[in-house]
């Protein structure tokens, strides 16, 4: 009985093993089956070999259809923030042409996100902005006479020393503004973990940004950069063919959900970008020495450049003075 059980298994496995050796030999993708394995090699050797294949779309060589693989980007889980993970990043152009990848710090790009720093942040810049030159004049800088109005007693009116006085037309103003500073005092610690946690939420909330622990070719990096608005662009470079306004016009046309867009640049602004961005409101170009936690709050789209992205890290890097 057990004689007629194990023949009658042996040759169910045969017959199972005849079309899986048949369709690897004719593909050329593994030699051999993993039930009988050819002649010095072991079932594991064949096993790893055979899960070692990679399967695409674009892979004549694999025994899976073709037409059966999904031709679809893959797109990645959400990843955590704050993390101080390295970003990696598609660099493009104003032509939108393909320049590579950039690694984004994840000690500038990927830091926790701290509301209460960021409020610190833009009261002590709106604080520190304003002018302070507001003045009004007291008793003794009005111009008048100091001569006593009227007598004390006898007339029937209210008792006055002097016409210059808060309650007379064109007189002092008691307690008002003189001209001081309204800045206040944030730790330099404070002002560059601010700008920290602005580039870092640009960059979460662009959803483009990818972890350097995966290993994803350039094509799925576009592909997903497709997929998800980037509300963090990093280009090679901000040169213009044109001073005209309208090339500006039509890159930011191209920008989907993008009602304003702030380009930084590494260095001096190139005059020609000026003359096609000081007409249009919302386009606005600064330096990376000028680069600040309210204009990154300002608008929803980030541009910066490979030499602008450097100084920044440079920046954030140097240690700081006592």
């Amino acid at each position: 009985m057990a004689l007629s059980v194990s023949r009658r298994l042996l040759r169910r496995f045969g017959s199972l093993s005849a079309p899986f050796r048949a369709s690897h030999d004719s593909h050329g993708v593994a030699s051999g089956n993993v039930l009988f394995p050819p002649k010095g090699e072991s079932s594991l050797v064949a096993c790893r070999r055979l899960l070692s294949t990679i399967l695409t779309p674009d892979s004549s060589d694999s025994t899976f259809p073709a037409d059966l693989l999904s031709k679809k980007a893959v797109q990645r889980p959400e990843r955590s923030i704050g993390l101080y993970q390295d970003l990696v990043i598609p660099v493009t152009n104003f032509l939108n042409e393909d320049k590579g990848l950039m690694v984004l710090a994840g000690d500038v790009f990927d830091v926790p996100i701290r509301k209460d720093i960021i409020h610190r942040v833009v009261r002590w810049q709106l604080a520190k902005r304003q002018q302070g030159t507001h003045s009004t004049k007291t008793i003794s800088e009005v111009s008048g006479t100091g001569r006593k109005p009227w007598p004390q007693k006898g007339t029937g009116r209210a008792r006055h020393g002097t016409l210059r006085g808060p309650q007379f037309r064109g007189g002092a103003v008691m307690h008002g503004p003189k001209p001081r500073s309204h800045a206040i005092k944030v730790n330099k610690k404070v002002r560059r973990l601010g700008l920290k946690v602005a580039l870092t939420a640009r960059a979460a909330e662009g959803k483009a940004s990818l972890s350097l622990s995966l290993s994803l070719s350039l094509s799925c990096l576009c592909k997903i950069s497709m997929y998800f608005h980037p509300l963090l662009l990093v280009f090679e470079d901000l040169e213009i063919p044109t001073h005209k306004t309208k090339h500006i016009v039509n890159c930011y046309n191209q920008m989907e959900n993008t009602k304003k867009v702030l380009l930084v640049d590494g260095g001096p602004i190139n005059e020609k970008l000026k003359l096609a961005t000081q007409n249009l409101h919302y386009v606005n170009v600064l330096p990376s020495i000028g680069l600040n936690v309210y204009s990154i709050l300002l608008h929803d789209t980030l541009v910066m450049t490979r030499d602008a992205v450097n100084k920044i890290v440079e920046r954030m890097h140097t240690p700081i003075n006592r």
